[in-house]
């Protein structure tokens, strides 16, 4: 949980963040998350394989007062915390109230993700869409970026395209 809006006294709602967040909050959302995410099936690949998701975003809600609900008896003398949603992907809202730059780590996360989806789009099985012939040949180049981190990725990249030799 990196963000809350909670009601103040003076009945108005405010953001709070990182360790503002009081920790039945926090504890609380960590949970119905944690629970939420376990729930999810993970996503299928073209050739039948499984992979987690790449990143997904829980919204977790709390009443502190009565609900009139038609299906469940919320009970208005204690705080009852939900699942709001589970978005795909994060939003630029919620990492505009970030108190840190997250988007180097969603850079790696995403380049980590896509090595590994093709990864399990080139182990042997089901053929994929692309190759129904059979199993794709991976090159040479294609084995190397595999194995390297995105910091070596980004200079084979650059030497690359500059045309210059290693």
């Amino acid at each position: 949980a990196n963000m809350a809006a909670v009601s103040s006294k003076d009945g108005k709602e405010c953001i709070i963040t990182g360790d503002d967040i009081p920790k039945e909050f926090l504890e609380n959302a960590k949970k119905i998350g944690r629970a939420a995410l376990q729930a999810l099936p993970k996503m299928t690949l073209p050739n039948g394989k499984t992979i987690d998701h790449i990143l997904l975003r829980t919204d977790v809600g709390c009443c502190d007062s009565e609900l009139h609900d038609n299906t469940f008896n919320w009970n208005p003398n204690k705080k009852t915390f939900f699942l709001n949603e589970i978005e795909p992907s994060s939003t630029t809202y919620f990492m505009r109230w970030l108190k840190f730059d997250c988007l180097p780590l969603y850079g790696k996360l995403y380049a980590k993700s896509a090595r590994d989806i093709y990864r399990k789009m080139c182990e042997c099985g089901k053929p994929t869409k692309r190759s129904a012939a059979g199993r794709t040949k991976i090159t040479s180049v294609q084995n190397k970026t595999l194995k390297v981190g995105p910091k070596r990725l980004a200079q084979m990249m650059k030497v690359a395209k500059s045309g210059q030799k290693r």
